[in-house]
């Protein structure tokens, strides 16, 4: 037995120890072939748990950990408990590195790892069980992943799934996975203080703690590379010469040796001061750290819909984030964690998923890769937006990675390449050909994933990038003898021209996508047609800050191979204007004007929804409470599709069919068209604008919004003596608004089971002397 290995002692001191047979029974016996696992910190979910996965399930086992340096963690921690070398029973592989053998069973690799393995084989059968730990960080490859091995899962009857994490939205996720059972663990850590001091600044908060005792070491969370390098050097100033301070970086571009020095242990009477990005959040425990100083900030890329492009921006991170944070000082003993903001301040409770702030140019890719591109199909556990989707669909066609909504060789060549999606396309269509070659080497070391690394890192990089390109049976389409040319392999939807005169102060360039952005004023860019390759969203308007000029006459050709005539028709002063237009992407090459004629009426109203959503439209106060209520309606029947959205997405369908004569619509015509669309009678039985109460008076509804929507009824208190429970809509209850004789506010309530016993006495005891001639007895009914 795989557990017989490990000294048993040091088993007993991790609680999931006490549950490892009821874990796994459960798992064996769900239904669902699934298990939803929360422990908290220093439960040994991650290292004890596997192991008892490998007594009970005959097959491998592969566990997912988010980051390079917490699956080199894992997989020596639990080699270390079975007294094994790392690379037997249990083995590793991350990115350029792997240490597994023929007797591994269990396989700790990261999740991009998992997401390549299981495109390769859909069915994964070379595993009996998949961990995914942490799974509360939900990035783009976790979200993935499982969409897939929900499929795989249909195609085998021996494969599980076990979701782990120390705090995720148990029940959301076991609904995901087919009603999995949830199993919760108490942790075992050490007791750690807190101590909030808003205001300090990192370095003094290190230097005075270092200062306050002689040992331990210190963990220091850092929002990015820059605060981490400034912090660095500003300490190495302040403890110049002192042999037992011992200073050490941790984020994504320290090589992997680098990073592998935090886990070892330091030389005797040395302290470490280990200033960390969020990649030693989780999953990781750092030898020696007795106190955390966290900085509460956090970086992440969000994705601007406005302005369709990420932006970095720095944020608060979340509270489940500060309790990680501050639990790495209390993982061997009791330790403490200085915050550097109030107590005070108003935190969320966690980060939204990577996928709902993320470009989603990979997810499209893989998704294509697996042969579904259509989102309405696909089952993430929290949608994308529709409009992103479609954009990015846009621009992978255009780049050739999709062709007809269907993954091209390229493509599926670009996602073994393991690099960004931009870049990949670039690099691969430059194969075979020397100097575009070293071009793209030039592009990739500067914007590459490595870029901020050193040049041995880059060149590694770029030595496996084109040691897999070699491997792959790809001939270039590409025809150009013009170098730049290759930027559009990549970076078509970033191609953009100047639309501002050239002697302008501050350049403004669209994109073929239809966006804005200026460029930085020190960037020196100012070429007629430029790609960009680093750019920002900004707070309010899209920022160029690096772009390659490109023209010729190759780039012409290109255009004039690339563009389209479109017809247009729209509204200009009340008229319809017809246009015939040049277009790249939605960049205006050239233009005409045309006579329109009543075909053209239905044209332009849709080209005006698509561009001002539905307040084009004549929508009275009528359809706009009908809206709100078929969206309760869908929100209650949990179905997730934005109406306005769809509206707009299927003008044709909805509001084409009641537009007849050749007149513009009046809100009846809205008003009708959304009835029969959305099938008024159904939403008039369900959500009903007015309600009888049990003593037989009827009232009107209010649908209200916000963060949801909930029907509300204001009444004076009288008239619902006589009712003695709250009165449901679809199973929500209403909101009643109490009032008094005169209209004004009394209560508010949807608990009338308890409201006529708690509350009442004391509101019915005043209201009594102001109003002595009402009716103030509740079990008394007075119909009017």
């Amino acid at each position: 037995m795989i557990l017989m290995k490990a000294d048993e002692k040091t088993l007993q001191k991790f609680p999931v120890y006490e549950y490892a047979d009821d874990l796994c029974n459960s798992l064996k016996n769900s239904k669902s072939r699934c298990l939803v696992l929360t422990a908290e910190t220093g439960a040994g979910k991650s290292t004890v748990f596997p192991l008892s996965l490998l007594n009970y399930f005959s097959g491998n086992i592969i566990m997912t950990e988010p980051r390079r340096l917490s699956v080199l963690g894992t997989a020596e921690r639990i080699s270390s408990l079975l007294g094994e070398t790392c690379g037997e029973t249990c083995g590793y592989k991350i990115h350029l590195e792997s240490r597994t053998s023929k007797k591994t069973r269990l396989h700790v690799v990261t999740e991009a790892i998992l997401l390549r393995m299981i495109q390769d084989d859909f069915a994964l059968e070379k595993f009996n069980v998949v961990v995914l730990d942490e799974f509360h960080q939900r990035s783009v490859s976790l979200d993935l992943i499982s969409v897939f091995l929900k499929e795989a899962m249909e195609l085998r009857e021996d494969l599980y799934v076990v979701i782990m994490s120390a705090t995720i939205d148990a029940k959301k996720i076991a609904k995901y996975f087919n009603g999995a059972p949830i199993m919760e663990i108490p942790g075992r850590t050490f007791p750690v203080e807190i101590e909030y001091k808003p205001g300090t600044e990192v370095e003094s908060a290190v230097i005075s703690h270092f200062n306050s005792t002689d040992s331990g070491n210190i963990l220091v969370f850092l929002p990015g590379i820059f605060e981490i390098s400034r912090c660095a050097e500003n300490l190495r100033r302040h403890f110049e010469g002192i042999e037992s301070v011992e200073i050490l970086c941790l984020h994504s571009s320290v090589s992997i040796d680098e990073q592998k020095k935090v886990l070892k242990s330091q030389t005797e009477n040395v302290r470490r001061i280990i200033l960390s990005s969020a990649i030693a959040e989780t999953s990781l425990t750092v030898p020696g750290v007795t106190c955390v100083i966290d900085s509460g900030l956090c970086r992440m890329n969000v994705f601007s819909q406005n302005l369709g492009m990420q932006k970095l921006v720095t944020v608060g991170e979340s509270e489940f984030s500060a309790a990680q944070r501050s639990g790495r000082a209390g993982r061997t003993q009791k330790g403490k964690c200085i915050r550097l903001w109030s107590k005070n301040d108003v935190r969320q409770k966690e980060i939204p998923p990577e996928l709902l702030r993320s470009d989603l140019s990979s997810v499209v890719l893989e998704c294509a890769e697996r042969g579904e591109i259509n989102l309405e199909k696909i089952d993430f556990i929290d949608r994308p937006s529709d409009s992103i989707w479609k954009e990015t669909l846009f621009a992978l066609t255009k780049s050739r990675m999709l062709e007809e909504n269907r993954i091209t060789e390229k493509g599926k060549c670009i996602l073994k390449l393991g690099v960004d999606i931009r870049l990949g396309g670039l690099v691969l269509s430059a194969r075979g050909k020397a100097e575009i070659m070293d071009y793209a080497r030039r592009i990739f070391f500067r914007y590459g994933d490595f870029s901020g690394s050193n040049k041995e890192i880059r060149e590694k990089s770029w030595n496996d990038i084109c040691r897999r390109i070699e491997s792959l049976n790809y001939k270039s389409e590409f025809k150009f003898s013009d170098k730049k040319m290759i930027l559009l392999e990549g970076y078509a939807d970033r191609l953009a021209k100047r639309v501002s005169d050239p002697g302008e102060r501050n350049l403004e360039y669209q994109f073929v996508t239809g966006r804005k952005a200026h460029v930085r004023e020190s960037s020196k860019i100012n070429g007629e047609w430029i790609v960009a390759l680093e750019a920002d969203a900004g707070k309010t308007s899209a920022v160029i800050f690096a772009a390659e000029e490109i023209s010729g006459n190759e780039f012409e050709g290109w255009i004039e191979d690339n563009c389209e005539n479109r017809i247009d028709c729209g509204f200009c002063d009340g008229k319809i204007l017809k246009v015939e237009r040049k277009m790249l992407g939605n960049i205006i090459l050239s233009e005409r004007k045309l006579v329109p004629s009543s075909e053209d009426l239905i044209p332009a109203w849709k080209i005006e929804v698509q561009k001002k959503g539905l307040k084009a439209l004549p929508l009275d106060e009528k359809s706009r409470r009908f809206m709100v209520r078929v969206e309760f309606y869908r929100q209650q029947k949990e179905i997730a599709t934005e109406i306005e959205g769809e509206l707009v997405q299927n003008f044709e369908k909805w509001l084409v069919p009641f537009m007849t004569g050749g007149s513009n619509p009046n809100s009846q015509t809205v008003y009708d068209a959304l009835y029969w669309y959305f099938d008024g009678a159904e939403i008039d039985r369900n959500v009903p604008e007015s309600i009888e109460f049990p003593n037989g008076r009827k009232f009107k509804v209010i649908y209200e919004k916000n963060e949801g929507i909930r029907p509300v009824v204001e009444v004076i208190i009288q008239r619902i003596f006589g009712c003695f429970e709250t009165p449901k809509i679809m199973g929500k209850k209403i909101l009643l608004r109490l009032l008094s004789p005169a209209s004004r506010p009394l209560q508010i309530t949807d608990e009338l089971e308890n409201f006529w016993t708690e509350s009442w006495p004391d509101i019915c005891k005043d209201m009594k002397g102001r109003y002595p001639k009402h009716n103030w007895d509740y079990r008394k009914v007075e119909l009017e």
